[in-house]
């Protein structure tokens, strides 16, 4: 498997964890906002004033990590390519640098190149 291959799913992986560990912070916060909703439609003697000043940077950090674990999750692309360069052609079969290489084989593992030498994989 090549180098870029374990890099996203690497990415992925902690794209899922990051997502995982949002979820508490999500799903308390609804539940407050919920909560806090009925009791000043009712109003209710447990309403907490102090909501918005105080609890709401904790729940807007937690849709934030979220929001930064779904974009993990489902590519990353921009992280990827500044860790890893794509301007580059790789061998689709074993990931060798075909940069240097003019023929319509790889001469690592002699697969046959479809189309242009520079395309990625």
């Amino acid at each position: 498997m090549k180098h870029k291959t374990w890099f996203r799913l690497v990415i992925k992986a902690i794209g899922v964890l990051l997502i995982g560990l949002s979820i508490t912070t999500l799903v308390s916060g609804l539940l407050h906002v919920g909560l806090q909703l009925i009791a000043l439609l009712t109003g209710g003697f447990f309403f907490d004033s102090t909501f918005l000043e105080y609890q709401w940077p904790h729940y807007f950090g937690g849709a934030a990590q979220f929001v930064f674990g779904l974009y993990l999750f489902f590519g990353g692309k921009w992280i990827v390519n500044k860790v890893i360069p794509s301007n580059r052609p790789y061998c689709p079969e074993c990931g060798y640098d075909l940069s240097k290489s003019n023929g319509a084989n790889c001469p690592e593992c002699g697969v046959a190149l479809a189309g242009e030498v520079g395309s990625n994989s």
